[in-house]
């Protein structure tokens, strides 16, 4: 009879009220027989263990991946005078509007210059305010989800703020001084989630105020980073569960207490509609961030290989690279292409199966889809297959899984439903677990030093990164090394033969080893690539310094002639063809290209 008692109680259905789900009387009763210092402890505790992972990223340097277009060559930030902040709130620098980042931005440049040291300190404060802020929105779901005992939940919430905060991952969006808008947008993520749970469990004028702060904090963390416009269809995935606002009917939608939730979501749809409209007006003003060569078909492998991806290195963490580069071309019928997207709608049909017994599941997965959604490929941007940094808000339901996983451990072993061996043993796991998340973590932040360690680990883990290979022999160019430089810039070509950027890098290598005669044939095999991909006005610019550096060389004459017809203007065209005769009568190009200049006009 004990049995049977136990599971209809556990059974018995729960009574929902309007304003959201109730907490049990002990779970409400808790705060008041625990003292402030403990309550504040564990997400302080999450806070300072966060810092102490990343603390290898304060002794880095800005890195030559974005950082020097952002930070070091851009004046504009440089201070929050109004000429600042005008620039700040109309820049698209990059294809990114983002105001608040460069505000903050602006404030570090006031406080520390440029040592980089700042900047670094900014963003790992700002991530462990994320630990400690997530640690309190996983105490609120897993109680809406699985309401166990005080202790239990505050081990599974740890579990679940430390598995987000300190999983490798993160590395990416913290040690690298361009990601500010991931953590500082991520902060205001956790806060807009955080006030609306508590909007849900209040009343009256309390409410609306937590309402409104909850937008107030979303529109902060739109104009940090425009991925946050999803954020409405991840409140209404909570109100569908953990918190059970919103039946799973469309009839239950429909009904007054429905149609009230709903419209609780229209202010933050104004703002994720802002958000994307800003996005796309960015995206517009610097098409050369857009990859719009892609075929449908393989945009959408891109986004399935990305959905799997994510999952497995959350899983996996290692190795992490700090660039997966697009392949070209994208095969939809690679076997990874392939592989990825089976997982992919294996897993969404087991979870759609599974979703009676297993609600969390489905939750889980359709809001990581949904935050995923806005950097998934499906509009191609950057060089990058996948990055890291795009999982730092999509992969918060994959904590939350983790931690309740370990608050219903916990549960199972206070109610002596788990052997001691077998809870001795699960504890052991976790704390190995989270220990090598910190030391992957501790080891990756380190890769970021600086550009030349950066780049050496991404030629390291993938030798067909032409980019990687460019990148770092840009690194050992600037620092003087030009065979090193010279030899990794080769093999970029090797690897891509058109990138005119690493031709004429290469050309500016070879120039300052006083190897005149093999930087002027790079010259020139980038005047021809630039002519092949109708970039003829910078052929021209190309072309007159070569004849400025060479002005009787009749070659140059002549090459300077087939760009400027190109580009329209014959009659310059023609005197160029011209002069190149006057040098070398018999250079029959030049005869031929002034035969066809009259043809052009």
């Amino acid at each position: 009879m004990t049995r049977r008692w136990r599971w209809a109680r556990a059974s018995a259905p729960r009574v929902q009220t309007s304003h959201g789900p109730q907490l049990p009387q002990s779970d409400r009763a808790a705060p008041t027989e625990r003292s402030t210092i403990w309550r504040w402890l564990i997400p302080v505790a999450c806070a300072l263990i966060t810092v102490v992972v990343f603390w290898p990223t304060l002794g880095n340097q800005f890195v030559a991946w974005d950082d020097d277009r952002n930070l070091i060559n851009n004046p504009d930030f440089r201070g929050l005078g109004w000429q600042h902040l005008r620039w700040m709130l109309t820049s698209t620098l990059m294809g990114h509007w983002i105001p608040l980042t460069w505000i903050t931005f602006g404030a570090d440049y006031l406080l520390w210059g440029m040592n980089p040291f700042g900047y670094h300190l900014t963003n790992l404060l700002l991530h462990a305010a994320s630990a400690a802020t997530f640690y309190v929105v996983a105490l609120r779901l897993l109680r809406a989800a699985t309401r166990p005992g005080s202790s239990q939940l505050s081990l599974g919430a740890l579990a679940a703020a430390l598995f987000f905060a300190i999983h490798p991952l993160r590395v990416e969006s913290v040690a690298w001084a361009t990601e500010r808008r991931d953590v500082l947008s991520g902060l205001w993520f956790l806060l807009t989630v955080l006030t609306y749970l508590l909007a849900a469990e209040a009343a009256g004028a309390r409410r609306r105020w937590w309402l409104a702060g909850s937008v107030a904090c979303y529109a902060l963390a739109a104009t940090s980073k425009s991925i946050v416009m999803t954020l409405p269809a991840v409140l209404i995935i909570l109100d569908v569960y953990p918190l059970r606002r919103l039946g799973t009917r469309w009839r239950e939608w429909k009904a007054p207490e429905g149609r009230r939730v709903l419209a609780e979501k229209i202010p933050y749809l104004l703002l994720a509609l802002g958000a994307a409209g800003m996005a796309a007006y960015a995206l517009r003003s610097h098409r050369d961030t857009l990859d719009s060569s892609l075929p449908v078909e393989s945009r959408i492998a891109v986004a399935l290989y990305g959905l799997g991806f994510y999952v497995w290195k959350t899983v996996i963490p290692f190795p992490i690279s700090p660039l997966y580069q697009l392949p070209n071309p994208v095969a939809p019928a690679d076997p990874r292409m392939v592989a990825s997207a089976a997982a992919v709608v294996a897993l969404t049909g087991g979870l759609f199966w599974l979703w009676r017994r297993w609600p969390a599941g489905l939750a889980v997965w359709v809001s990581y889809i949904v935050l995923l959604a806005p950097v998934s490929g499906i509009v191609q941007r950057g060089p990058q297959l996948v990055a890291a940094r795009y999982s730092y808000l999509a992969c918060l339901g994959w904590a939350l899984l983790v931690g309740g996983a370990v608050s219903l451990l916990a549960r199972r072993a206070a109610g002596r439903r788990l052997g001691y061996g077998w809870a001795r043993a699960g504890a052991v796991a976790m704390i190995a677990c989270f220990v090598g998340l910190g030391v992957l973590s501790w080891r990756l932040a380190r890769v970021w030093h600086d550009s030349e360690t950066l780049w050496s680990y991404v030629a390291s883990l993938d030798p067909a990164s032409s980019i990687g290979h460019y990148n770092l022999g840009y690194a050992y160019l600037n620092q003087g090394n030009l065979d090193a430089a010279e030899r990794e810039i080769l093999t970029a070509l090797r690897l891509d033969p058109e990138w005119e950027l690493a031709q004429t890098n290469l050309a500016f290598v070879l120039f300052r080893q006083g190897r005149f005669e093999q930087a002027r044939d790079a010259r020139i095999k980038l005047g021809s690539l630039l002519l092949r991909h109708r970039k003829y006005k910078a052929a021209v610019e190309l072309f007159q310094k070569e004849l400025a550096e060479r002005p009787g060389d009749p070659a140059a004459h002549n090459n300077l002639g087939v760009a400027l017809m190109l580009l329209g203007d014959v009659g310059q065209a023609v005197e160029h063809f011209e002069r190149a005769l006057r040098l070398d009568p018999g250079l029959e190009q030049a005869k031929r290209n002034l035969a066809k200049a009259p043809q052009a006009r």
